[in-house]
């Protein structure tokens, strides 16, 4: 008779460390792809921004105006990240996820993301995020 409520007892404490844990994981994750997404953003405008020619039919890529224009914007948004690659791609190059269909920028940074961000006890996790972005519109890229 003793033996259910002692089993009652951890289940229920079973649950609730579950969903702290479920919970801890979903804020780190929505964090992370809010800074992911805030990456891309910043690296879509530092193309454009540096764009020489203005002209999206031959592109001229300027890879130092963009990296100052990519900093500025991450500065602004991300605030803490480590920028590990900032490199000028051409069309064919090795990107994330592929090969460039077009010319464009390829960042890699790692980003500070808070798992509990409590004043004391402050645990972050640090995670690496790639991206490219191309100095085209979306509806002139053509796979081939």
């Amino acid at each position: 008779m003793l033996v259910e409520p002692i089993l009652f007892s951890y289940m229920v404490a079973f649950l609730t460390m579950l969903c702290f844990a479920l919970g801890v994981c979903f804020g780190v994750w929505k964090q992370a792809q809010a800074k992911f997404t805030w990456t891309v953003e910043a690296l879509q405008f530092a193309a454009q921004a540096a764009n020489v020619t203005g002209d999206i039919k031959e592109v001229r890529l300027n890879e130092g105006k963009a990296r100052r224009y990519f900093e500025a914007v991450m500065r602004q948004t991300v605030k803490d990240y480590t920028l590990k690659e900032f490199t000028a791609v051409n069309t064919g190059d090795p990107v994330p996820g592929g090969r460039a269909l077009a010319p464009g920028y390829r960042v890699a940074v790692d980003v500070p993301v808070a798992v509990i961000d409590t004043p004391l006890i402050s645990q972050k996790v640090t995670i690496p995020m790639r991206c490219y972005s191309a100095v085209t519109k979306s509806y002139q890229i053509k796979k081939k």
